[in-house]
């Protein structure tokens, strides 16, 4: 067999591979041009911005997706969104640290119940009435831990143990 006549037998294959792989190529130019632009929608509300992208990846076919993913915006507009209320989320917290766990709303400090939703936020301390918080075993202004097997004076001795101590100084 002539070299010849193999390639004259090889170019209608050829030609079928070439316009298969032109094909190929044209429709991953298309879906870079449609991941550009849903790219960009999540990315950015600005119009211009959304045009831009898409006309570079349309112009330079596999360099402006590069050029893209260069130029792009760090965060999508859902990262962006979630950020900022994760943000005001701690903001809110270190601005009023008086807030209801249960509903998130503003108390004051010496409430006892939240008086939205009616959720225990603080107790009275049997011993001296003031107000500590629910999970404090001991009341730390007296000493008393809810079991009366502490010995505390009475309002008559504090009283003049106050007096004396003012008195020393």
């Amino acid at each position: 067999m002539d070299f010849r006549a193999i390639i004259a037998n090889l170019a209608p294959v050829a030609s079928v591979l070439a316009w298969m792989l032109l094909a190929y190529l044209i429709l991953l130019w298309a879906a870079s041009v449609l991941w550009t632009y849903r790219d960009i929608h999540g990315r950015s509300e600005d119009v211009a911005v959304q045009v831009l992208a898409v006309t570079l990846a349309l112009v330079l076919p596999f360099g402006g997706v590069l050029l893209h993913l260069i130029l792009r915006p760090r965060q999508t507009l859902a990262q962006k969104y979630e950020r900022m209320l994760e943000e005001e989320y701690l903001r809110r917290n270190l601005e009023d640290p008086h807030v209801c766990p249960t509903c998130q709303r503003a108390v004051e400090p010496e409430f006892i119940l939240c008086p939205h939703c009616q959720t225990a936020l603080r107790r009275r301390c049997a011993a001296c009435d003031r107000v500590i918080d629910l999970t404090w075993n001991v009341c730390p202004y007296c000493g008393d831990d809810g079991a009366g097997s502490l010995p505390r004076p009475s309002h008559r001795q504090r009283v003049e143990t106050e007096r004396m101590n003012l008195y020393d100084r």
